[in-house]
């Protein structure tokens, strides 16, 4: 009897130790991730030693062994474990209820925390799979979005589907690689628009359809619903049309202002057509120094017109100045470029523009020398009467006369100022009728004497006789009153 005791208490001796080292060997693989391995091994053990206690004592073949025993705890962290490298969502739910139905049956201090986060997450998982029937309807929403060039909400709705319907995660991915497929064409499309917009610039004259630019730019920019960042391109568009709309007067009336302005105005698009240049927009380059260009122009092509008595040439050197540098900068950007028909065309553009410069600088420079010359007998003539030994001497007087008139016979005459002509006339005007009356002639002769001069000097500038009006002798101020328009 004694000895069938001893046989038994062997034997169950023997399956503790065996159990143990299940359970020991169960956590080395779950440490592993060999999750499928750790349960087998943890099912070995419950099978021999089926309830968890906090110490299992037994003695095995090296040595005595003493550690806690929660196998249906280890069961249930494996399930926990292994669901979430599981794809399908049906194979997760099963194991999320493996992982409820063994940690429920543990004793172990944090089994009820793992419990209700397998519960939580078994939820989940059971609500997917309830919502899988409406996948259609969710997938072919985000589609239409797509299709219409919504994809800021089309993407939106992917990232809610991608929570909601967890079994369809492989068509929610290929739903997404088609999106930004079409995305990045659309992108590109209204790239290319852009483009060719700003191409469209370059053949409107700012000065009368400066109007037109902005709305045509701004529909070309890239719309809100297709791309939450628009990019560098677009970037640079917003901020070249607000560029446009800040200087958009200046432009137009670049004639009539100060250099300072007119060069501020082209030296800011010059700049922008830079940077469009390192965003690999060449469009944008010639679009903004064609507004440059434009800008100058107005200025250079207004002094060389001769529109004050004085050319302006220190404004004209400066604004050919802000030009020569702004075409040295244009052109070592455009010789970077890598494409040989681009860096040819913006290069004629930059040669074209420098001529187009040169040229008005030459034809000021030429016309402050014309004028000069030309203005130089007229401040002569007004020196000499006021001059008493010339409008004392007749010959004196008849001479002025003569050099006048020579001058408002010369073909550029025509070229001066209404106020530089009206004053070679009224000049000439006054020493005819000085002349008059010098040789003793009457008071009409010397009406006749100054009559033409003095009308056609009246018709330039109505006010001509206020310069002279604290010189001029009584009876000449009464004589000239007669030619006065009234």
């Amino acid at each position: 009897m004694l000895s069938i005791l001893l046989v038994l208490a062997l034997e169950t001796g023997d399956g503790v130790a065996e159990a143990g080292n299940s359970y020991r060997q169960a956590k080395d693989a779950l440490q592993a991730e060999r999750y499928e391995e750790a349960v087998t091994l943890l099912k070995s053990a419950l099978q021999l030693v089926g309830e968890e206690t906090e110490q299992l004592k037994y003695r095995d073949d090296t040595s005595r062994r003493r550690h806690e025993y929660y196998p249906y705890y280890e069961w249930g962290r494996a399930r926990l474990f292994q669901s979430e490298v599981e794809a399908s969502v049906f194979a997760q739910r099963d194991l999320l209820a493996d992982a409820v139905s063994h940690l429920s049956q543990s004793r172990h201090p944090e089994a009820s925390v793992r419990l209700e986060e397998a519960k939580s997450k078994l939820t989940v998982v059971q609500e997917a799979i309830a919502l899988d029937g409406s996948f259609s309807a969710a997938k072919t929403k985000i589609e239409v979005l797509g299709t219409n060039e919504r994809f800021v909400e089309a993407f939106k709705e992917h990232g809610a589907a991608v929570g909601k319907y967890k079994t369809r995660l492989k068509e929610l991915d290929e739903v997404l690689a088609a999106l930004k497929i079409k995305q990045k064409a659309t992108i590109q499309r209204y790239e290319a628009q852009l483009a060719q917009r700003l191409s469209d610039v370059l053949l409107m004259d700012p000065v009368t359809r400066g109007e037109t630019i902005a709305p045509l730019l701004k529909s070309a920019l890239l719309p809100d619903l297709v791309s939450e960042t628009s990019g560098p391109t677009f970037q640079w568009a917003t901020r070249f049309i607000a560029l446009w709309e800040k200087e958009a007067d200046t432009v137009r009336t670049a004639a009539s202002l100060p250099g300072e302005a007119v060069i501020r105005a082209a030296d800011a698009f010059d700049a922008a057509g830079l940077e469009a240049l390192t965003i690999s927009l060449p469009s944008g380059f010639r679009a903004a120094r064609h507004l440059a260009q434009t800008t100058r122009l107005g200025k250079l092509k207004d002094i060389a017109g001769g529109s004050e008595d004085v050319l302006d040439l220190k404004t004209a050197e400066a604004v050919v100045r802000s030009s020569v540098e702004a075409s040295g900068k244009g052109r070592a950007a455009a010789d970077q470029q890598t494409q040989k028909d681009v860096k040819e065309t913006l290069l004629n553009d930059v040669g074209t523009q420098e001529r187009q410069i040169e040229d008005l600088a030459k034809a000021i420079r030429a016309g402050a020398k014309e004028r000069e010359r030309l203005t130089a007998p007229i401040v002569e003539a007004e020196m000499a009467l006021l001059d008493g030994d010339t409008l004392g001497n007749v010959e004196a007087l008849l001479k002025l006369q003569g050099n006048l008139e020579q001058l408002s016979t010369e073909a550029n005459f025509g070229t001066l100022t209404a106020g530089l002509r009206a004053r070679a006339l009224f000049a000439k005007a006054m020493a005819a009728a000085t002349e008059a009356y010098l040789s003793a002639k009457s008071d009409s002769e010397a009406m006749e004497s100054a009559r033409v001069s003095a009308t056609r000097a009246y018709g330039f500038d109505p006010k001509i006789d206020a310069r002279w009006k604290d010189r001029l002798s009584e009876k000449l101020l009464k004589l000239f009153a007669k030619f006065k328009p009234q």
